[in-house]
């Protein structure tokens, strides 16, 4: 996974592909076009990463951003 300063536990490959497909999945929803905030887009995007996540860890929203980021 990526390493970003001041995490805890590095993302695993299995979540960094997680995030690349809630990305993908939700950059292309077009129910919910451009309109929507950039925390809004994250929740989302965080909902669908806690849904799919079997990882056990909790990720904040913020983290996803900063591993997007990354």
């Amino acid at each position: 996974g990526f390493i970003v300063k001041g995490r805890s536990e590095n993302y695993s490959t299995a979540e960094d592909v997680l995030i690349c497909t809630a990305w993908k999945k939700i950059s292309q929803d077009a129910s919910v076009g451009s309109d929507q905030t950039v925390s809004t887009y994250w929740k989302r995007i965080k909902e669908y990463f806690d849904e799919r996540n079997t990882s056990g860890i909790f990720r904040s929203s913020d983290s996803l951003r900063q591993c997007w980021s990354t």
